[in-house]
């Protein structure tokens, strides 16, 4: 039986009307209904989680808060399970500002009526903050491939809120990354999503430079990529020189 703070059926039933049965995390979008094994049944993998805690000691909880303010929609999002538990084991990421933003994001892009996100062979995503990868080549060959799997996105890359999801470098003569979509929807997609103040968001940063090792004063060539970025000022990234692999800053 119900106590006060948690959501009644009512409530946790209007949420996940409104979130369209899919997770409100704008990374994600999983849909939270799914077939069951008997024709008159449905599998809920969804879950109506509270933006402010319910009781004591639980994340993002609001002493001056009353039960029922607790309980009301308006404290409430709908998650998918995984989202759901991901948001209470880091609060300090998964802040109440961030919670509303995806909230009002994703009821705004449901009455836009647009469907849901396809899955990825390959998926990189951060949340306020951090940096999802760097991948360098600095010889021949190709330091990652990626080949996407038939009606999935081959490579999906997106930052919420602030961060950095992937810095690509290459020095030497091959190619840092490749992807193919081989059947794929599409071979990459970059999304930001922009929720708090920064000076610069961008799907794509690219450029060449022509760098001068401080070291062995070799003159070598470098690209840098930067796949989906919030933040304060462009990012920047250590490259190593083809001769002597002294580092410089790109």
């Amino acid at each position: 039986m119900s106590t006060a703070p948690d959501f009644s059926a009512k409530v946790a039933e209007a949420l996940a009307k409104r979130a369209a049965q899919t997770c409100s995390n704008p990374a994600c979008r999983r849909p939270t209904s799914a077939p069951h094994s008997e024709d008159s049944k449905a599998t809920n993998l969804g879950e109506a989680a509270h933006i402010k805690g319910a009781r004591p000691g639980s994340a993002r909880f609001d002493p001056t808060m009353t039960d029922e303010e607790r309980a009301a929609p308006s404290n409430g999002i709908w998650l998918c399970c995984v989202c759901a538990k991901r948001i209470d084991a880091d609060p300090t990421q998964s802040t109440v500002e961030l919670l509303v933003g995806w909230k009002k994001q994703h009821e705004a892009w449901v009455a836009a009526g647009q469907p849901s996100e396809g899955a990825a062979t390959r998926e990189v995503i951060v949340t306020g903050g951090g940096i999802g990868g760097v991948i360098s080549n600095e010889g021949p060959g190709v330091a990652m491939e990626v080949t996407g799997s038939p009606g999935q996105v081959a490579e999906r890359i997106h930052v919420d809120g602030r961060g950095i999801g992937e810095i690509v470098t290459n020095t030497g003569a091959g190619t840092a990354k490749v992807v193919r979509s081989s059947g794929a929807t599409a071979a990459s997609e970059v999304k930001v999503t922009v929720n708090q103040p920064v000076n610069v968001a961008a799907g794509l940063i690219s450029g060449i430079a022509i760098l001068v090792c401080d070291r062995c004063k070799t003159q070598f060539h470098a690209s840098k990529v930067v796949q989906g970025f919030a933040g304060d000022r462009e990012p920047r990234v250590q490259v190593k020189c083809p001769v002597c692999g002294w580092q410089t800053s790109v």
